[in-house]
């Protein structure tokens, strides 16, 4: 266990890494990638030779009838393998070896959302149940931050909004970014409709964290997963100088813009 405050909150963000996405994670992606990239190959070079074989003429109206459709299911089959290919890097990105923090460098708001959103879609209740209002800027807002903290605080919103919809008979959650009037910062809103979030028990964790509590003691305390990750949200939006404000029945997320 790290030493330290800063040692609490990091422990605390990788125990909350691994228990959301998984132990075995790193190594399912590694072993995809490998035969993905020679799938995505062969695919690629058993085109070539399709389109050149279409190309040259032939006589029999079957043999190139068959060639073009033979075209046709490979680009299809193109298409499955690509986004096999970017599902596997959404997760990979969440579960990259180096847990240092990341240097700072820019960021796109508004994708990085959306890409967050596809990853909880996993998530079969949030993605055939809930009904997602979506309202972003079709120019995303830009800041200059640690990433690794910031895709931390959206996975932990949305894991919170979803366990909270899961119990509602019309899940309904609406998300938005928008520029608040007058100042540089970018206002994200989380609004799942219905029963609101624990409020006293996350500031209780949040406190409890910030007085330097182990792991072990927070284990103790028997607090719900929607608590944990509310509060991992709170501190990984601090920590990268972000205002996080918890309200019953919002989340409200203030970065600095970029411009």
């Amino acid at each position: 266990m790290s030493g330290g405050k800063d040692g609490t909150e990091l422990d605390l963000l990788r125990y909350f890494r691994d228990s959301l996405i998984g132990r075995n994670a790193k190594g399912i992606v590694h072993n995809m990638n490998s035969p993905l990239q020679v799938l995505s190959m062969q695919i690629e070079l058993l085109g070539m030779d399709l389109n050149l074989l279409a190309s040259q003429p032939c006589e029999n109206s079957e043999v190139s009838s068959g060639i073009q459709q033979a075209i046709e299911r490979l680009d299809q089959l193109e298409t499955i393998v690509a986004k096999i290919n970017h599902l596997v890097k959404l997760v990979g990105s969440r579960v990259a070896d180096d847990e240092q923090d990341d240097d700072e460098g820019p960021i796109m708001v508004a994708r990085l959302l959306e890409e967050t959103i596809e990853f909880w879609k996993s998530d079969l209740f949030f993605k055939h149940k809930v009904i997602l209002d979506l309202e972003i800027p079709s120019a995303s807002p830009v800041v200059v931050s640690k990433e690794r903290y910031l895709k931390d605080a959206l996975d932990s919103v949305l894991f919170s909004c979803i366990q909270t919809l899961k119990k509602e008979n019309d899940p309904k959650l609406h998300i938005a970014i928008e520029a608040e009037p007058d100042s540089s910062d970018i206002v994200m809103k989380f609004e799942p409709e219905g029963r609101g979030f624990p409020l006293e028990r996350v500031e209780h964790l949040s406190s409890f964290i910030e007085r330097n509590g182990t792991i072990k003691e927070i284990e103790e305390l028997s607090f719900a997963p929607v608590d944990l990750a509310l509060a991992v949200a709170k501190m990984s939006i601090k920590k990268i100088s972000g205002d996080f404000k918890l309200n019953d029945q919002s989340i409200i997320i203030k970065l600095k813009a970029n411009m």
